[in-house]
């Protein structure tokens, strides 16, 4: 970020400095904005797992029942059928039984229970235009449903889990003179039941065709319709489709800003403030738009909900502040150079964030507005963020030292160089026979599954710096009014223009340039409070560090700590990403 010196004096405090805060942004909200769709893959095994589930459990929280249908091309819900029911499960078409299976109470093929859906079925003759026409001539026998196969309604009766038991209920009917066929459905084929039943509800089979079936709550009233599922509620539909013929990939299909509200109330509290969530919903929004499809092309949506791209539990987290953050900052994300930035994010960075290309190996230059920095907020939080992992000689000839023809074990580690703001770029391992093997600090923060980028060793011996202090001086102004940051401050420059401070601000005094709310004594402390050195203890080296994640870009609890010192988004995103801008995405 571009330093910027402010020569403060009576005349420029009482002109510029102390505007009412407010500002903008320059252009309108694009009408698209609020109509784009996102689709969601939920509750996968993997984040690039293309199906887990067998059976999900649905209830309407608002709504009376549920639509049945597809979504086409453009992810427009197309209606089949319906029902008042408002606790339903999917399952697939396969031998399944109701009943609890690693903590949770569905449809599952692994377990036996008294509740068990049948993939065999009995077929009336025929096909028929409409879901009441199926469905009405199926009613005429206990356990009659609709379904759609292929693009055709058929009318069904009944479920068995065997072929002869299917046969034995043909013979029946065919005694009071009702002829039917027996039928299963393909790999893809999903059934609707009523939860805890074996009572199917409709049944859908697109034949490979990739539809899969589509499930939306039916609206009644004004409010909006929300559903829960496995203790999570969520607004919009959803997509089961059985991939290659293997288990149900479920799909979240909501609208873009319900899917930043329901990223921005799992990633941070309802409780944060204001300011804080919506530097989150921008960064969410800048970093799904240049994430792009591909990345989960092949289980047929755009984005997990889980940490390996967004954390997202719907509306479960959702609150009053999450709703105004995402309202007020409605379509905004994060730029750079008039393009959406990869505005990556994590938890927590100990006290100083870091370049892309320390972490990734990325080329740096591409990524201008990804650079390390010492963070003197978060530290503010005295967060409990310390860890510690060891690894026997063993783990990190394996996971880190691999190819490098490591035969005796390792007996101590040294960091043997430092990045910009004090985290390992070097680390050199010496095994028993004397020889170094040197590595990069990403290599070891990857390969080991370290907690975060900001780490150390746990030895004894080596240099101890300190964290970034917390910004902490103030400059007087004539002796009275005191500046502690760029909160709420603005300049105006020849030509009457008014520009909000941001960032690293840096100030004139009588005393030599500082930095504002930070003092110049403290402006470059960057180091960790760990060790360079470590023998190793029985075998084992141990990392100790601050923080949690990838230390790339906003820390969302020093978005937080600098939120509950007057900041605002703007200045936040300025802080954490270096000469971004904020515009409509």
């Amino acid at each position: 970020m571009k330093r910027k010196f402010v020569q403060i004096a009576a005349l420029c405090l009482a002109a510029a400095l102390f505007l009412s805060s407010g500002g903008g942004t320059a252009s309108a909200a694009p009408a698209s904005s609020s109509d784009r769709i996102v689709r969601v893959g939920l509750h996968h095994d993997g984040p690039y797992g293309t199906g887990s589930v067998e059976g999900l459990n649905f209830q309407n929280e608002v709504g009376s029942g549920f639509r049945f249908g597809y979504y086409d091309s453009a992810s427009r819900f197309v209606e089949l059928g319906t029902t008042v029911q408002t606790a339903i499960s999917v399952v697939e078409t396969m031998n399944v039984c109701y009943g609890i299976y690693n903590g949770y109470s569905s449809y599952h093929t692994a377990i036996t229970t008294n509740v068990a859906v049948g993939e065999y079925h009995l077929e009336l003759p025929g096909t028929y235009a409409s879901f009441d026409q199926a469905q009405g001539l199926a009613s005429q026998h206990p356990g009659g449903f609709a379904a759609y196969i292929g693009g055709t309604y058929r009318a069904r009766v009944g479920n068995y889990t065997t072929r002869g038991g299917a046969e034995t209920a043909q013979s029946a009917l065919a005694a009071q003179g009702v002829s039917t066929t027996i039928v299963g459905t393909s790999a893809y084929g999903v059934s609707v039941v009523a939860t805890g039943t074996n009572n199917i509800l409709f049944q859908y089979d697109d034949l490979g065709q990739g539809t899969g079936l589509g499930v939306e709550p039916v609206q009644s009233g004004a409010e909006k319709c929300t559903t829960w599922s496995k203790s999570k509620l969520y607004n919009g539909g959803f997509r089961f489709e059985r991939i290659n013929g293997g288990k149900m990939t479920v799909v979240n299909l909501v609208s873009f800003e319900e899917y930043i509200e329901g990223v921005t109330a799992t990633e941070m509290s309802n409780s944060w403030p204001v300011e804080a969530l919506k530097a989150q919903a921008l960064a969410a929004r800048s970093y799904f738009v240049t994430l792009g499809t591909s990345t989960h092309s092949a289980g047929h949506f755009d984005i997990c909900d889980n940490p390996h791209c967004q954390a997202y539990d719907g509306q479960t987290n959702a609150g009053s502040n999450t709703r105004a953050a995402v309202e007020q900052t409605a379509g905004l994300g994060v730029f750079y150079n008039g393009k959406p930035a990869q505005s990556f994010y994590y938890s927590s960075n100990g006290g100083a964030s870091e370049s892309v290309s320390n972490v990734w190996g990325s080329n740096q230059s591409l990524y201008p507005y990804l650079v390390g920095k010492a963070d003197p907020y978060e530290p503010t939080l005295n967060l409990k963020n310390t860890w510690e992992r060891s690894f026997t000689s063993a783990q990190i000839i394996s996971r880190v030292l691999a190819g490098k023809n490591v035969s005796a074990p390792i007996v101590s580690a040294k960091i043997t160089a430092y990045t910009d703001v004090g985290n390992p770029k070097l680390i050199t391992f010496t095994d028993s026979a004397g020889n170094n093997f040197s590595v990069s600090g990403r290599t070891v923060y990857g390969n080991l599954g370290l907690p975060s980028f900001r780490f150390g060793l746990a030895g004894s011996e080596g240099t101890s710096p300190t964290t970034p202090a917390a910004p902490s001086a103030s400059v007087s102004i004539n002796g009275a009014a005191t500046v502690n940051g760029t909160a709420g401050l603005y300049t105006i420059d020849g030509n009457g223009s008014i520009t909000a401070l941001g960032g690293d601000v840096y100030v004139i005094t009588d005393s030599g340039t500082s930095l504002l709310g930070q003092g110049a004594d403290q402006s470059q402390s960057t180091g960790n409070s760990w060790s360079s050195f470590m023998t190793a203890v029985n075998g084992t080296i141990t990392f100790a560090g601050r923080g949690w994640g990838h230390n790339i870009g906003l820390s969302q609890f020093g978005a937080k700590a600098m939120a509950e010192q007057g900041y605002t988004y703007q200045q936040i995103l300025q802080f954490y990403y270096t000469g971004v801008t904020v515009g409509y995405v």
